[in-house]
């Protein structure tokens, strides 16, 4: 209960919370909160600046932006689960079980691996796996997974080398209990804490990531809302319509911060360390 006070009393957690409950129900009642529809073309609206009619203001196919960016958050909030997803459930099995029996495959198959993949700078591999695949937000989502999920075999991984020398494992050692029973009921829910202060900061990564896949045409294809393929459309128009750019370039900034500063507040809550 203490510790549920004291990350209540974290201004910066309870706002990153804020902003994602935001996100949340703008993506589940998008067609509550948005006017018009995303796609909907009006050719008499173009490059309207923003009013009370149009309160973003119009793209240059007459599309409302404000129902574009609403619309998108639905998208963001895909790419944040999926994405980790992925990654966890790739990675932290993989951790598990390689921190555990150590051995060959541990030193010298997998974590040489996961080497290679942290070698390369994340959006560049992303990249990479995104054109070998094809472009698609479906794709793209893989390949954001498979980016992400050498980290989390790394800090899974360091957990489980640290719990399996702890004397309540040993204990169950001496008694007969099995080795899987040991790993998922007395291991993985020890080190569940810096596996989600991790998937919440990736969360914002992977928001990023789409972004920036739906940039450079990678990721989610016109004409489906996403904040990234809104500002390469908008890319063109930055001396005749700034707003163009700034709304949904706005919509990333908040929501990524919303994230950080959610894991921020977890770390405080869930990281002896740094509740000390």
């Amino acid at each position: 209960m203490k510790m549920w006070k004291k990350f209540f009393k974290s201004g910066l957690g309870v706002l990153g919370v804020l902003i994602i409950l935001i996100l949340f129900i703008t993506a589940v009642f998008a067609s509550s909160i948005a006017p018009y529809d995303p796609n909907a073309q009006d050719y008499n609206m173009i490059l309207q600046e923003p009013s009370s009619e149009h309160l973003f203001g119009t793209d240059d196919l007459g599309r409302d932006i404000f129902s574009r960016v609403v619309y998108g958050a639905q998208i963001s909030i895909k790419a944040a689960l999926i994405s980790v997803g992925i990654a966890v459930g790739i990675g932290v099995p993989i951790g598990l079980f390689t921190g555990y029996y150590r051995g060959f495959w541990d030193e010298w198959v997998v974590m040489r691996v996961v080497d290679s993949l942290q070698a390369f700078p994340f959006l560049i591999l992303a990249l990479a796996i995104s054109a070998v695949l094809g472009a698609g937000f479906g794709n793209a989502m893989l390949a954001i997974g498979i980016g992400f999920a050498p980290s989390f075999v790394r800090i899974t991984r360091g957990q489980v080398l640290t719990l399996r020398n702890m004397e309540y494992v040993h204990a169950a050692k001496s008694v007969g209990v099995k080795d899987m029973r040991i790993i998922f009921s007395h291991i993985f829910p020890n080190a569940m804490g810096p596996i989600i202060i991790q998937s919440t900061l990736t969360m914002a990564t992977g928001i990023l990531a789409e972004a920036s896949l739906s940039y450079l045409g990678l990721g989610v294809q016109p004409p489906t809302p996403s904040w990234g393929s809104m500002l390469n459309q908008a890319q063109s128009l930055m001396s005749v319509a700034p707003y163009a750019t700034l709304y949904p370039g706005l919509a990333i900034f908040i929501v990524v911060l919303g994230f950080n500063l959610l894991g921020d507040g977890l770390q405080q809550f869930l990281d002896p360390r740094a509740r000390k």
